[in-house]
């Protein structure tokens, strides 16, 4: 059914007073629907039912994992290209002795466990990274 929206000559002129039809009517409620926040039981206009409420929450915990996965590889992707920008940067200058000690201490006072897969394993990994980075500034 082509819409009237995109072709102003083909739009319909009503009549001052005329009732809206039940067409009209649906697309204004689609419309309003459409705009109005995702609440599943203001549309049903009941609370749904433990089966439909499992379903929800099926496809809500899948998005909520794909959103974590999809987190964790923009996390991983900036630490790693910060990590292989120090690098660069070592291979590409000549630095002092007593910089490149510095630099060592803080990577070797690195205390990890990867094993256990720890956020804070991943924050100390790239905070060892930031001071290498402003090691190569100074």
């Amino acid at each position: 059914m082509p819409s009237a929206k995109g072709n102003p000559s083909k739009k319909k002129m009503k009549p001052a007073g005329a009732q809206a039809t039940a067409a009209e009517k649906s697309v204004s409620s689609s419309a309003k629907a459409a705009s109005a926040p995702r609440n599943i039981a203001a549309v049903l206009g009941h609370k749904p039912s433990r089966k439909t409420a499992r379903e929800m929450l099926l496809i809500e915990t899948r998005r909520l994992r794909a959103m974590f996965s999809e987190i964790a590889e923009h996390y991983v992707a900036n630490t790693e290209g910060k990590i292989a920008s120090v690098i660069d940067a070592i291979e590409a200058r000549k630095l002092p002795a007593k910089k490149v000690d510095g630099m060592l201490k803080a990577v070797r006072g690195l205390t990890v466990k990867p094993q256990k897969g720890r956020r804070k394993d991943l924050s100390r990994i790239e905070k060892a990274a930031e001071t290498l980075l402003k090691a190569l500034e100074e």
